[in-house]
């Protein structure tokens, strides 16, 4: 009996380290997807926008580096145009089977239109951009928030992307 015991706790243990362990595994792996999206976006110079999006993405739970294109067409004015350019890095993790992940970097920033008097369309910005998704094995589909500071002219909006890649 004595053994019966002490064989079933050590299957027991067997199984729960081979269990966290398993999903140490998932959270470790490296995953890597492109996404592309459309949506919206207004400027502080004015107008609305359409936006779009491509991102490369490398994840590694809990950490997410990216390397994003925007560009935004104002709708009024077809020659305010912004094209934007950024590293992105941030933090991950799933809620209810939803990855989240939020990010910050480093981006240039090109103006078709200076909004500024001065001969300079280029400026250095920080982007910010919040990310949900909801994803099968290699494809998904999202909402990524973002904004930019820069000192020419501010921008926020939002767009709806397809993901493909390694996904889980």
């Amino acid at each position: 009996m004595k053994n019966l015991i002490t064989s079933g706790i050590s299957a027991i243990a067997v199984a729960a380290f081979a269990t966290a362990g398993a999903a140490q595994a998932d959270d470790n792996r490296v995953l890597v997807w492109a996404a592309a999206g459309v949506g919206a976006a207004a400027p502080t110079t004015g107008g609305e926008g359409i936006a779009n999006i491509a991102q490369l993405t490398v994840q590694k739970r809990p950490h997410h580096a990216a390397l994003r294109l925007v560009a935004i067409h104002d709708i009024d004015r077809p020659t305010n145009e912004i094209g934007e350019l950024s590293a992105l890095y941030g933090r991950t993790r799933s809620i209810r089977n939803y990855p989240v992940a939020l990010a910050t970097g480093l981006s240039a920033v090109g103006f078709f239109d200076c909004p500024d008097d001065d001969d300079s369309c280029f400026t250095f910005g920080v982007p910010l951009v919040a990310e949900v998704s909801r994803n099968s094995r290699f494809a998904g589909v999202g909402l990524q928030a973002f904004a930019n500071i820069n000192t020419k002219a501010l921008y926020a909006g939002g767009v709806l992307i397809i993901k493909l890649g390694r996904l889980r």
